[in-house]
């Protein structure tokens, strides 16, 4: 399974998948997502990690003892590891790192 979709799909975000719409007049067609009927293209949380945060920030399990923010957390856990933000070059990470260590925590919290 494609990882971004998997990450989107863990926190309850549609994955368009898309598909042509038609008007009664037949004179024009959009690109469509078949089920929320969205135009907006799929994310890539690996070119982006901050786009990872935003949806874990908005979890109840991001903070506390046993949450996300401890778990991507340098020695203290209220602040987030760097290296899952910036890569060795001190540029935004496009590995998915983020991604995919919130794969990882959201897969076992459903266990």
């Amino acid at each position: 399974m494609d990882l971004n979709r998997e990450f989107a799909e863990l926190v309850g975000i549609c994955w368009h998948d898309y598909g042509r719409i038609q008007y009664e007049d037949g004179a024009i067609e959009f690109l469509t997502c078949r089920k929320c009927k969205s135009v907006t293209p799929n994310p890539d949380y690996a070119a982006d990690p901050r786009l990872v945060l935003r949806e874990m920030v908005k979890r109840k399990d991001f903070g506390g003892d046993f949450g996300f923010q401890q778990i991507i957390g340098g020695p203290e856990y209220d602040k987030i590891d760097i290296d899952y933000l910036i890569d060795s070059n001190g540029e935004l990470d496009t590995t998915g790192k983020l991604r995919n260590k919130a794969i990882e925590f959201l897969k076992e919290g459903r266990s």
